[in-house]
């Protein structure tokens, strides 16, 4: 039986309180393990862990809260995807779920796989360039938590979804919204589309943007590749 408009509404204040129930339930948990995650961040760069200061008399417990926030996001992604997925399936041909299915498992994939390349090698190299230069001028580097998390997390959300360009074109391909060919011929174009995008994802300066946008390049020959092959199919 068809839906009316306010079952949709409905339904949909349904599934989004037992989101934000889940979310607070798994941020409670996530507190507990906030020190965890805290050690897990300073990890790629040990040399700063003896010399971070808070400059707020809560500053230290307000980053807790903050990773906090942040695990019970990830914690509660399983129940956010699910409710999601209840409330749009009905209405997808099974071509549309199929593809829903695939681009859920391969975006997850990627952006993991982006997270990963950020914490094993590129932040610990971005780290370990801005300390060395400071000290090269004479300057005892002295970070904050709040700014050295804001660094570290802002680079590993970065390359997360920057990882996700290989799935944006081959789904822009499969459904033949764009083809291999016309994204050739915008070559130069999107290469300095994506430069503009590490620009803006990463910290403003010249080695951060460099250290995503040349991922970022390679992420989309090997795209364009990959698309190619699909096409001819």
């Amino acid at each position: 039986m068809e839906m009316s408009v306010w079952d949709h509404l409905d339904e949909l204040r349904s599934r989004l309180i037992r989101i934000v129930i889940a979310l607070s339930i798994t941020t409670t948990l996530a507190f507990f393990g906030s020190d965890w995650m805290l050690a897990c961040l300073l990890k790629p760069f040990p040399s700063v862990h003896a010399t971070l200061t808070s400059l707020q008399p809560a500053g230290v417990f307000m980053q807790s809260m903050r990773l906090a926030l942040i695990g019970g996001v990830v914690l509660a992604l399983p129940v956010l995807v699910y409710q999601i997925w209840q409330f749009i399936s009905p209405g997808l041909a099974p071509r549309e779920i199929k593809a829903f299915v695939m681009s859920l498992y391969f975006g997850t994939f990627l952006f993991l796989i982006g997270v990963c390349f950020a914490y094993f090698l590129v932040v610990p190299k971005a780290l370990g360039f801005f300390w060395d230069y400071s000290r090269n001028l004479g300057v005892t580097p002295s970070w904050t938590i709040e700014n050295y998390l804001n660094f570290v997390l802002m680079f590993l959300l970065s390359f997360g979804i920057a990882f996700e360009l290989p799935l944006v074109l081959i789904l822009l391909v499969r459904f033949k919204i764009i083809s291999p060919t016309f994204i050739s011929s915008k070559r130069p174009h999107i290469i300095v589309a994506l430069a503009i995008v590490a620009a803006i994802l990463t910290p403003p300066d010249v080695i951060s943007q460099l250290m995503l946008g040349i991922p970022l390049w390679l992420l989309f020959e090997i795209s364009l590749y990959v698309s190619k092959l699909m096409y001819k199919e």
